[in-house]
């Protein structure tokens, strides 16, 4: 009987260190990044105040090998971004400029607590915010990758596609580039 007690009392403590960590899974059969839930921490993403990168948001954690190492060594998620050649920020001359821009994702939560993921862009030693694109949801695993001077952003391991970005000259802008047949 004092083994069942502690057994319950283990299974309680972890579940609620999990639930006040970074992330938390929920119970299901589908692979982790459509179960995970994130819980963003920080008032900053590389030394932007979030209420600068959005109005709306309290706090923001951009993912990182770091944070996300527990969860990329499940169902070999690392393995899976490596030969996808995805990760969680990407450098390179994405405007077509000297100047290199950074492009990243994350977690962001509003003051009011809806939860998202993020798609920033910024340029690489200023700071300088060029784009974002908040995207809420239960479902906020992102990863980004580039083909040539265009970025790639996904919300999945294991599907086609995802979202081109693309700098537009005439409008100087980033923009989504349109699929063939949507």
């Amino acid at each position: 009987m004092t083994r069942i007690a502690l057994a319950v009392l283990f299974a309680v403590l972890a579940t609620a260190v999990q639930a006040q960590g970074f992330y938390t899974l929920r119970n299901g059969q589908e692979a982790w990044w459509l179960r995970a839930a994130f819980n963003p921490a920080d008032t900053q993403v590389r030394g932007i105040p979030v209420a600068q990168i959005n109005k709306n948001w309290c706090k923001a954690t951009e993912f990182t090998h770091e944070n996300m190492k527990d969860l990329l060594a499940m169902e070999q998620a690392g393995e899976t971004m490596r030969g996808a050649k995805l990760a969680f920020a990407v450098t390179g001359n994405f405007d077509r400029s000297k100047t290199k821009q950074v492009a990243l994702v994350g977690v962001y939560q509003e003051c009011a607590g809806q939860k998202g993921s993020f798609l920033l862009i910024l340029d690489e030693g200023t700071n300088k915010v060029r784009y974002v694109d908040a995207m809420p949801g239960e479902e906020q695993f992102a990863a980004v990758g580039t083909n040539k001077a265009d970025i790639i952003f996904t919300s999945c391991l294991e599907c086609d596609g995802g979202v081109t970005m693309r700098w537009n000259a005439k409008r100087k802008i980033f923009a989504v580039v349109p699929q063939r047949g949507h």
